[in-house]
């Protein structure tokens, strides 16, 4: 099964290198797409078979209304199949005529048209595009990079239509400097392979992105390069692959405009991470750990003999004034609400009290197949009330599957769901193996429901975003103050919010309701479980320093990665003293406590054994260890055990479970194994 997963933080800790680097192009020195203008028959007779066989994909700007396009309609949906973006080049190649351009027919001189026509033509051709390849994101091309009608432009008409615009100038920029709406290329007439390399030589050396264009490949039309040109250029871009990237248009411009905001995010971010530290009088942090080279200076410590240097945790069951607790009232009245005091304070931040209602909206109903399942599916958007404040929009997406055929409440199993990037694409599966069930499918085959919250539509996974969102609602557009929640604690208020809604539909079991997520929504679905006693559940996955692993263990990720400007935002703006005046002893609380705020309901600490070892398996038995006291006098099981188990055997007895699978940074493997726990209290 596909690890999605382990893809979206391989993918953000590939965009956080490359974004500190000179190889900003997916770790390549450049980016070089290729495109081809017209929709001629030499493209696909001259062109599309060296492009295949050197496994380079191109974009073609297709004239929709072209003699090729209408004689050999189906060679061109072919090329699409194979990987070649199809681009919008107009219907009919509409140009300004004038001196210089008698062949510009009256018919297509722009001279002749009205804005509405040009901009009508251009969404036509979109139609047609995507009845070719079933695709409704593509790029545009100006004609004759003409971008008027007589003296009114209509590209800002068109610019929402498409992912990116390409013009004719001779430049190449920086990845920042690339304007998406606006790019610039260079027009092949004549030139020769030497001269072709040499601009990708140049785009080399300043770490550029170059466009080309090409109009005749061989002949077919007035701007022409020569066949073997063309092969012998194509050639070295191959051979040189190491240092280039070569994609089509719509793949080079989703992660120019990927990278440009996360530029812009992470300017934001340090801004509003130094706002912190100055409130909380803080000049300098110790540094994080790395997790990538062994090698570093700082290299993150997976030595156990290393591992424990506060080996004394806070306990429990002992009272602020020392007294033991000793009985069920005390734990809850008195010892309980001092735990979470100290959380709110320190670790995650304060929820406000006043926090606004969500408005539920079903968005979308259908019933379709989840694999072998009929599925009816809900899409609902909840909409905060933003009254107070209405600069901030707020709204909530969550996807619900529920079996058509239920003929009861069922329980409903609650993902925190990633979201992936315009563009992104999932490497193939391995087709050695058969697909394993999804866990959805999984789910649907207990006759339960699922459901997909996404976590960044309540608040943004960055430390710009905390001036929207719900924190920034909240906040009137300011920033933080030191205790204020974070981002783990707003995406546990939308998942709370959810669950306000199960509580509407009669078809759902709210009181049989299991929140799940993974990684950093790993650390949310503990701090949701632990904050909201109406979930019944939880399946916590690797979900590492800030959620289950204890903050007082120096293994894998610590306090101060997490203090750190990429993931402060996380936490309360008090966690981060304790990556610099104070120390991790100094911490009022540790991470078995909060799993001691899911007592007396069950819960299920999971993670992985390769590539995981950043999450500190051991650290999370130990905190779940340390949270069975707190069970057994609520009269419930802890793990039963404090030897840390062997690979692929789960402690699953108890009410507190712990299972480490030989997987790598995902749940996958554990899904079965949760799903079985929870069937045991979802009779």
């Amino acid at each position: 099964m596909r690890s999605y997963f382990l893809l979206i933080i391989v993918l953000s800790l590939t965009l956080n290198i490359t974004a500190q680097n000179n190889a900003p192009w997916r770790g390549k020195k450049a980016a070089v797409v290729l495109t081809y203008d017209d929709a001629i028959n030499q493209h696909l007779d001259n062109a599309i078979p060296v492009l295949d066989s050197l496994g380079l994909k191109a974009t073609f700007y297709i004239t929709g209304f072209s003699a090729s396009m209408q004689s050999r309609l189906n060679d061109w949906k072919k090329i699409a199949t194979n990987g070649h973006e199809l681009g919008n080049h107009t219907l009919y190649h509409p140009c300004t005529g004038g001196p210089g351009r008698e062949w510009v027919s009256p018919d297509h001189d722009l001279n002749n048209y009205t804005i509405t026509r040009i901009v009508e033509e251009i969404k036509a051709t979109n139609v047609l595009l995507q009845s070719m390849d079933g695709k409704t994101r593509r790029t545009f091309a100006f004609t004759c990079a003409d971008t008027k009608v007589r003296d009114s432009s209509f590209a800002g008409l068109i610019k929402n239509e498409f992912v990116a615009m390409r013009n004719v100038r001779a430049s190449m920029h920086r990845i920042d400097e690339v304007n998406t709406d606006d790019v610039d290329c260079y027009m092949v007439n004549g030139e020769t392979a030497g001269q072709m390399i040499d601009w990708v030589k140049k785009a080399v050396e300043t770490n550029s992105l170059l466009v080309i264009l090409f109009h005749g490949v061989g002949g077919g039309n007035g701007l022409d390069v020569s066949i073997p040109a063309h092969r012998q250029f194509l050639d070295y871009l191959k051979q040189n692959e190491k240092d280039i990237w070569v994609a089509p248009m719509i793949e080079v411009a989703d992660h120019v405009k990927d990278w440009q905001t996360r530029q812009r995010i992470n300017k934001l971010t340090e801004e509003d991470h130094k706002d912190m530290l100055a409130k909380l009088k803080i000049t300098s942090l110790r540094s994080g750990v790395n997790g990538n080279d062994p090698n570093a200076p700082n290299a993150a410590n997976y030595d156990e003999a290393k591992a424990n240097p506060y080996p004394d945790l806070p306990d429990p069951l002992v009272l602020k004034n020392g007294k033991k607790v000793k009985d069920v009232k005390t734990w809850w009245n008195r010892r309980r609400p001092e735990i979470v005091e100290d959380f709110d304070s320190e670790i995650y931040g304060r929820m406000p009290a006043n926090t606004p209602k969500v408005n539920w909206e079903i968005v979308g109903v259908s019933d379709t197949m989840n694999g072998e399942y009929r599925v009816k599916l809900k899409r609902l958007i909840g909409h905060v009330d933003n009254s107070t404040y209405p600069s901030v929009k707020v709204d909530i997406q969550l996807t619900i599957g529920i079996p058509v055929d239920a003929t009861a409440a069922i329980p409903v199993i609650m993902e925190f769901g990633f979201v992936f990037p315009p563009g992104f694409r999932l490497p193939p599966q391995n087709n050695n193996q058969p697909p394993s069930p999804s866990w959805q499918q999984q789910c649907l085959a207990r006759g339960w429901a699922y459901a997909v919250l996404i976590p960044t539509t309540v608040q943004a996974d960055n430390g710009a975003g905390l001036t929207q969102g719900i924190i920034g609602l909240m906040n009137k557009g300011e920033r933080r103050k030191t205790y204020d929640w974070g981002s783990l604690r707003a995406w546990a208020w939308g998942a709370s919010r959810a669950l306000d809604y199960f509580e509407t539909d009669p078809s759902l079991d709210a009181k049989k309701v299991a929140i799940e997520g993974h990684s950093r929504y790993g650390k949310a679905a503990l701090v949701t479980l632990a904050y909201d006693q109406r979930f019944a559940t939880g399946f916590i996955s690797s979900s590492g320093e800030g959620g289950a692993k204890l903050h007082r263990r120096n293994a894998g990720e610590i306090v101060e990665n997490v203090a750190s400007s990429g993931e402060y935002h996380w936490m309360a703006g008090n966690f981060i003293k304790y990556a610099g005046p104070l120390t991790w002893k100094d911490l009022p609380v540790d991470s078995h406590e909060l799993i001691a705020l899911c007592a007396p309901r069950p819960v299920f600490i999971s993670s992985g054994e390769k590539g995981d070892g950043w999450v500190d398996a051991r650290g999370m038995f130990m905190a779940a260890d340390a949270a069975g006291p707190v069970y057994e006098l609520l009269g419930t099981k802890g793990l039963g055990t404090n030897q840390f188990p062997k690979v692929e055997t789960g402690l699953m007895e108890g009410d507190i479970s712990f299972r480490q699978h030989s997987g790598g940074h995902t749940p996958g493997p554990n899904w079965p194994v949760f799903l079985e726990f929870a069937a045991r209290y979802f009779k």
